[in-house]
């Protein structure tokens, strides 16, 4: 995968990433761990069984991922799920899921294309 181009294609920060993890094999290297693994299906999961402290929970690591990945749109949509859930039983967020929805559908389209 040309990485570089994965982070232009999906406007996020490559530059970030690679002051993190040093080189593009580390970080092509979790780009393809974090697309194999159900975080972002656990958090719609969570959101459709209305289990409010578990999509906080799920969205504070997946804020966490993305942050160090520097996949900049999905950071920001994660860290907006995080507040808008924290210590809360209820919580009206189906814009955020939608947009998280949107944002991850394109972050894949992009992986599935380059990979």
């Amino acid at each position: 995968m040309d990485i570089k181009r994965f982070y232009e294609e999906t406007n996020s920060n490559y530059q970030s990433a690679l002051s993190i993890m040093m080189n593009d094999m580390l970080i092509e290297r979790m780009i393809n761990k974090f697309m194999m693994n159900n975080s972002y299906n656990d958090i719609i999961k969570a959101y459709e069984e209305n289990n409010i402290k578990e999509v906080f929970v799920l969205s504070h690591t997946f804020k966490g991922v993305t942050g160090n990945l520097a996949l900049t749109k999905l950071f920001e949509i994660a860290s907006i799920l995080t507040e808008a859930t924290r210590n809360k039983e209820e919580a009206d967020i189906s814009n955020e899921i939608e947009t998280l929805k949107t944002e991850y559908q394109k972050i894949e389209e992009v992986y599935n294309r380059l990979k």
